[in-house]
């Protein structure tokens, strides 16, 4: 099974780069993917119309995290809270989630992933949870943009009993958290499966199960945790069978 993979873009000027922009993805998703003898194909950051040559050469997609997405893309400005944004890699990913779809190919978005997905489908995000979420069930605001390291588990979410999320977690789960965007108004054709207690959300599927979006990293946690491992093994187990 091959499996497409977003990636992002460093510019350095150390080795082996050498003032140079290389395109990466994450090392700990790839010995998740190679572990489970799966086989990644790293997406460069290209051009949209790239994007249906692309999936042709796999199964399914992983939408992974990075930079915040350009507020234009959903009807907004930028507010003074926003962090780093990258034009041309939301413009390849919105295209790719939407032909991604048209071509059955399953997904399974993660943190920034989850963004892009909603906004792809015409949802809205937080640009900044401190400045404009409001905490529900009259608690305080979580921690979202955790100090622990990676792999640590730091809030628990609460997830629908009937989502594809419950069948890997049960309808409780802890996990780690590094954002300071996060979904709004949920796009039409998503549901939310999953929250944190102050009701922030923490996951989103749709109707057939082909798109799972999860707001925490997975792949931090994969080689520690046997249900955050399952979670992809999951992922893979639908794209079989879709």
């Amino acid at each position: 099974m091959r499996i497409g993979v977003t990636s992002d873009i460093i510019f350095s000027q150390d080795e082996p780069f050498r003032q140079r922009e290389g395109h990466f993805a994450q090392r700990t998703l790839m010995n998740c993917l190679l572990e489970n003898n799966i086989t990644p194909v790293i997406f460069p950051v290209g051009k949209p119309s790239m994007a249906a040559e692309l999936l042709e050469t796999v199964d399914g997609v992983i939408f992974t995290g990075g930079p915040d997405v350009l507020p234009k893309y959903y009807g907004e400005e930028p507010i003074a809270q926003i962090g780093r944004t990258f034009e041309t890699r939301d413009e390849f990913e919105l295209a790719l989630v939407k032909q991604a779809i048209r071509m059955h190919k399953p997904i399974l978005a993660i943190c920034r992933g989850l963004q892009i997905v909603n906004v792809a489908l015409g949802g809205t995000l937080y640009q900044d949870i401190g400045a404009q979420f409001t905490p529900q069930n009259d608690l305080p605001q979580l921690q979202h943009e955790q100090k622990a390291i990676g792999y640590s588990p730091v809030h628990h979410i609460s997830i629908d009993e009937d989502s594809l999320l419950a069948k890997t977690f049960g309808t409780r789960a802890f996990v780690n958290s590094f954002h300071h965007e996060a979904a709004k108004d949920v796009a039409d054709g998503l549901q939310v499966v999953a929250r944190a207690d102050d009701g922030m959300i923490e996951g989103l599927e749709n109707d057939d199960k082909s798109i799972q979006c999860v707001q925490w990293h997975p792949e931090n946690m994969w080689d520690q945790y046997d249900e955050e491992n399952q979670l992809f093994v999951d992922f893979f187990n639908r794209v079989h069978h879709f």
